[in-house]
């Protein structure tokens, strides 16, 4: 395991991390926005109904509600208890809805045994996603699907700003890179949706008209300024 991986679990490990979480980024009018955001772009690129489907990194389970109405039966599946504490707390005992603590280098699942995974928010804090990718697809039926994002570029994969608050610095990877990986992980690319001028999170810290006014801005640049990449693969 590397280091970077290890300061990572342990900084989501923390309760007073957990409980900041979801206020930190998505707060306001703009936080909120931002979220509704995300959720708008994971649901278009999810199948509309699978049977099984899995949350990997469910972080404080804000994807669960979405997830539930596209499947009969959803995992949440985090390597921090405080963070599937915050999940419990919000999604209480909906049915069909379970939560576990699951390490994403050696899921609990059996091969094959999922419809459909979600994976927020996670590739871009390790500097090696190749082993998860694999793992992912383990889990994953053929033509099975997967849902996840990476960064593009950010300033704080050269250096730690804020590392109290956010942690270690995260890992960018260029798209090319990306559907390289994807493919040696067994999975081939069927959407790409390049988003976010800059941080979702500097988008969280400016007025609402602002932050929509950059969305609209983004439609009109070259795709390689945008700095967040949310991906449909399919097992191959």
């Amino acid at each position: 395991m590397s280091a970077l991986v290890e300061a990572k679990r342990a900084f989501y490990r923390d309760e007073r991390v957990a409980t900041a979480y979801d206020g930190q980024r998505f707060g306001g009018s703009s936080g909120a926005y931002v979220n509704e955001r995300e959720l708008a772009l994971i649901g278009s690129l999810l199948p509309l109904c699978v049977d099984k489907l899995a949350d990997v990194a469910a972080g404080t389970g804000r994807l669960l509600p979405l997830l539930r109405s596209r499947a009969q039966s959803v995992v949440a599946l985090d390597a921090s208890l405080a963070m599937l504490r915050q999940a419990k707390s919000q999604v209480g005992a909906a049915h069909g809805v379970m939560l576990g603590g699951a390490d994403a280098f050696a899921l609990p699942v059996r091969s094959g045994a999922l419809d459909a995974v979600t994976c927020v928010r996670l590739l871009f804090h390790l500097d090696e996603p190749l082993p998860v990718l694999r793992e992912l697809r383990r889990v994953t039926r053929l033509d099975g699907v997967l849902v996840c994002d990476t960064s593009t570029w950010s300033p704080r994969s050269m250096l730690a700003v804020g590392r109290g608050s956010w942690g270690e610095r995260v890992a960018a990877m260029g798209r090319a890179d990306f559907r390289a990986l994807a493919q040696e992980a067994g999975w081939r690319v069927t959407a790409e949706t390049p988003c976010f001028l800059i941080s979702p999170y500097m988008y969280r810290r400016l007025p609402l008209a602002l932050a929509r006014r950059l969305e609209q801005l983004e439609r009109h640049l070259p795709e390689p300024l945008l700095c967040r990449v949310f991906w449909r693969l399919e097992a191959a």
